[in-house]
């Protein structure tokens, strides 16, 4: 959705990989604020939004980082342009931080709004990936059969669209929320079926905490063995990414069930890493 008097640009930056363009958005960062806040200044809301938007792989990689200021403006821009679309695509991403940010009273507050805005605006996957944000914060404010049918449905809306990114991250939500259930026999499927939709451009990741899931699943099924093994493939995988934040999540898992130091030597490591980004 491009915003009117869009204008095709002389030149297109293009990107060798997912890397490059991530180290990219990475280097730009101050750039693109100053320029949303620009916009902002000069009347431009759907250039705002959209400027800030478009570093939405960024925000979910370095989700600690101090990205609620920008959202914010995000949102005051979407708002301010009445763009149900915008508004809902903003709540999504903004509650998805504040989550992760431990500030899940207000997360909760921000993404209830936003699986409506995107079936008034109709955004079928983008009311797919508010309903999967809006159950992960629901499962951690103890709501759990309330999570598990809005992750359900949220799958559902993607396979209804044929969107299997999208399928691919409400199965790894669904799964993590059937293990805190207590049903390691469905998280385990559902991880299984969510590895079969790869590989995808986010592959590292989200293969690190499908095969955690796992691991944690087997655990829990009385498999220690290749419990063991699964988290510790999914914390290599983690650390080889530089994905911090899963490393710690296996490792965590790791150390509750095996008294191997170098478990806790990588799990000390990753998190005075994630520690330091944050």
């Amino acid at each position: 959705m491009l915003p009117d008097g869009y204008r095709e640009p002389a030149a297109v930056r293009d990107f060798a990989d997912r890397a490059e363009a991530m180290r990219w958005l990475a280097a730009e960062r101050e750039n693109l604020a100053l320029a949303a806040v620009a916009a902002r200044a000069a009347g431009l809301e759907d250039r705002t939004w959209r400027i800030i938007l478009l570093q939405w792989p960024q925000v979910v990689w370095r989700v600690r980082d101090n990205w609620a200021p920008l959202l914010e403006l995000a949102l005051e821009s979407a708002r301010a342009g009445k763009d149900a679309y915008a508004e809902s695509r903003v709540l999504t991403l903004l509650g998805w931080v504040l989550t992760e940010e431990g500030r899940t009273t207000e997360a909760v507050a921000v993404l209830e709004r936003s699986p409506v805005l995107a079936r008034e605006a109709g955004d079928p996957l983008g009311e797919a990936t508010a309903l999967i944000n809006l159950a992960v914060v629901q499962a951690e404010l103890g709501e759990l059969p309330t999570a598990l049918e809005n992750c359900t449905r949220a799958v559902e809306l993607c396979r209804e669209e044929g969107d299997r990114h999208t399928e691919m991250l409400g199965l790894q939500h669904l799964a993590r929320m059937q293990l805190t259930a207590h049903r390691p026999q469905e998280a385990l499927a559902c991880a299984r079926t969510a590895l079969d939709l790869g590989p995808e451009h986010e592959e590292a990741v989200r293969r690190s905490l499908l095969l955690a899931v796992c691991g944690e699943a087997r655990i829990a099924l009385g498999e220690e063995e290749d419990g063991i093994r699964l988290l510790d493939r999914a914390a290599r995988e983690a650390e080889q990414a530089g994905y911090d934040d899963g490393a710690v999540r296996a490792l965590e898992a790791l150390v509750r069930v095996s008294a191997r130091t170098e478990y806790r030597r990588r799990y000390d490591e990753a998190l005075r890493r994630l520690t330091d980004e944050g």
